[in-house]
C-alpha cells in the first residue's frame, strides 16, 4: 500500500517529533516544508531565524506553489510511487497540488491538537520578549490556515499533549488502516 499523508500543527505542537518517529517505523521518505525552507535560506547565505523561513517560504510560495511543493518532496529524495510522510503542511492551498504529485497515493492529513500551556512550556518560552516573538510568528499568513482550515480538513487529530509514543501509535494505527 502506498500512502501519503501531511502533518499539520501550530509551533511547537510536535509535529516534526512525531513525523520523523512514524516515517522511521514505517521505513519511508520524510519531507519536510521546514527543512527545505532552511534549505533555500541558507543558499541564499541567510541566517534561518523564524523571521527568515516565514519570509522566504512565502515568497517562494506565492512565486509557484506547484514547484514549491514539487522542489519541496524532491530535496527529500522522495520519488513517485513511493509512501510519504510531508511534515508542515501549512496551506490549503497547496493540498491539490500535493496530491497531484503524490498519486497514485491519496493525501490525508494528521493535525497535532496542543493546548496553549503545553505548547508554550514546549517551545520555551520564558519571558515576554519571547513571547512577542511566538504570537508574531503566529500571526504571520504562514501560520494563518494551521489552526483553522487545516484542522476542520484534517482525517485525524492528535492530541499533542499526549506521549509522543501515543500519537505516533495512533498515527500508525490510523496510516495502516488506510
Amino acid at each position: 500500500m502506498i500512502f501519503a499523508v501531511a502533518f499539520a500543527g501550530k509551533i511547537g505542537s510536535g509535529k516534526t517529533t512525531i513525523s520523523t518517529a512514524a516515517a522511521r517505523v514505517l521505513q519511508c521518505k520524510r519531507a519536510s516544508f521546514g527543512d527545505y525552507v532552511r534549505h533555500v535560506v541558507a543558499s541564499q547565505g541567510l541566517d534561518a531565524t523564524r523571521e527568515n523561513l516565514q519570509q522566504i517560504g512565502t515568497k517562494h510560495l506565492e512565486a509557484n506553489r506547484f514547484e514549491f511543493c514539487r522542489n519541496m518532496l524532491e530535496y527529500s529524495g522522495w520519488t513517485q510511487g513511493e509512501s510519504i510522510i510531508i511534515d508542515g503542511l501549512r496551506h490549503h492551498e497547496t493540498i491539490p497540488l500535493l496530491n497531484q504529485l503524490v498519486a497514485p497515493a491519496e493525501l490525508r492529513i494528521a493535525y497535532i491538537d496542543i493546548d496553549e500551556l503545553t505548547r508554550l512550556k514546549r517551545i520555551g518560552i520564558r519571558d515576554e520578549n519571547q513571547l512577542a516573538s511566538l504570537r508574531s510568528a503566529d500571526a504571520h499568513s504562514s501560520e494563518q490556515q494551521v489552526g483553522t482550515i487545516i484542522r476542520e480538513i484534517a482525517s485525524l487529530v492528535l492530541d499533542g499533549g499526549q506521549s509522543v509514543e501515543d500519537c505516533v501509535a495512533s498515527a500508525l494505527k490510523w496510516i495502516r488502516e488506510g
